[in-house]
């Protein structure tokens, strides 16, 4: 029996556990999401963080589209789009908090792994606005389904591959609890 197996066979329910937790801060900072909407901090993330980002990267790359980032919308010539709460991509920063909250790596392994995805949730999510606003421009139909079905999927992915990437790179901890994992 090795020792991965053993920790296992002596604590079957710690990878319950850890799914537990992480429905728990997931649900937790989504609830919370909900009741800051309209909040300094809500717009901080929509208009600054996304929109406006959003905007400079569409007229560095269309600078004859005069965008202009206008509350949750972004404005062009041409047509723009409305960032509404549920389609912010907030909910990615929720997937990574979650997963590094309940993973067992050392804590130098969890901060860095956690402050690294939330770099990378918000980076992959203003990609994803960019994109979507010239989706909307050229073909509405493409929009809808790179809003609903492609962009959601392919962000999880990515963001899951991270996870994976950094648990499988971390030092084992030496709680033997922790090892189920690998």
């Amino acid at each position: 029996m090795t020792p991965a197996s053993q920790a296992t066979d002596q604590n079957p329910s710690l990878p319950w556990l850890r799914i537990v937790g992480f429905g728990s801060v997931f649900l937790l900072l989504q609830v919370t999401w909900s009741v800051l909407e309209g909040s300094a901090v809500w717009r901080t993330w929509m208009e600054t963080l996304n929109v406006s980002v959003a905007t400079m990267f569409v007229g560095w790359i269309v600078p004859d589209a005069n965008v202009i980032a206008e509350g949750t919308r972004i404005r062009a010539t041409g047509g723009g789009i409305n960032l509404v709460q549920g389609c912010d991509g907030v909910e990615l920063l929720w997937l990574i908090t979650a997963a590094f909250a309940v993973a067992p790596l050392t804590w130098p392994w969890r901060l860095v792994g956690w402050v690294a995805g939330l770099f990378l949730a918000w980076s992959l999510n203003v990609a994803r606005i960019t994109g979507l606003f010239f989706a909307w421009r050229t073909d509405p139909a493409w929009f809808d389904w790179l809003h609903n079905y492609v962009g959601p999927l392919a962000l999880v992915l990515v963001l899951g591959m991270y996870v994976h990437t950094v648990m499988a790179r971390a030092p084992v901890p030496e709680d033997a609890s922790a090892q189920w994992y690998r």
